[in-house]
């Protein structure tokens, strides 16, 4: 028989899911991921949601904005992926991928970074497709992964350490450490999920993150 503690947890996972069916706003593929990270895969539910999503990645290899404003997201135009969304559903697939189960858009959804050199705008290597990529931000939100989380999971999916996209990575991690071999965390939540340190300073989730990415 299941503990308390562990009867609690599901009471309080599946209150959730019922109450929300998964959308929560931009925060759907984040949420899939922490709940495969908990050891919910395997649920039917949990698994069904998965598939499902990942079965709407786009042809240039992301995920579109869930936008309904036409003004953002006209459904009778085209429109590129929104790269805010398509990182957590990167580190959704790099979750899985832990634990042996591959994902059919797995390696189209690398290629969407790579492409980039990870966080970059086609049309322009200089320019990011989003800021914070380029920042240590922590912990992570459904807008907001920093640049230690998004190189790690390419790395847990196979990109070469020697190729163009993960040394661009390397570079812009190298960017924020310090002379004694830790990270600094530069950016994070004003009200965290929990206190993962002084904005400013090394951080040792960071600088766990940093390493494996390597």
């Amino acid at each position: 028989m299941k503990n308390r503690i562990e009867s609690d947890i599901d009471e309080e996972v599946f209150s959730l899911i019922q109450s929300t069916g998964f959308k929560m706003l931009c925060g759907e593929p984040y949420l899939l991921r922490n709940l495969v990270k908990l050891g919910y895969y395997q649920v039917d539910i949990v698994k069904e949601e998965i598939g499902y999503m990942l079965g709407k990645i786009k042809e240039d290899g992301g995920f579109g904005c869930i936008s309904s404003n036409k003004k953002i997201n006209d459904p009778k135009k085209p429109h590129k992926s929104c790269a805010r969304l398509t990182v957590e559903y990167l580190l959704l697939v790099a979750e899985l991928h832990l634990l042996w189960i591959e994902c059919e858009c797995g390696s189209a959804l690398v290629h969407y970074f790579t492409k980039r050199n990870i966080f970059y705008r086609t049309d322009n290597r200089e320019t990011p497709m989003v800021d914070v990529m380029l920042e240590t931000f922590y912990p992570s939100d459904p807008i907001k992964v920093g640049v230690q989380n998004i190189v790690y999971a390419l790395r847990v999916l196979g990109c070469p350490r020697e190729s163009e996209a993960m040394q661009a990575g390397y570079e812009v991690l190298s960017r924020h450490r310090l002379d004694n071999g830790r990270y600094l965390l530069t950016a994070s939540k004003s009200v965290p999920a929990f206190k993962a340190g002084k904005v400013g300073e090394e951080n040792k989730w960071i600088t766990l993150y940093a390493y494996m990415a390597q």
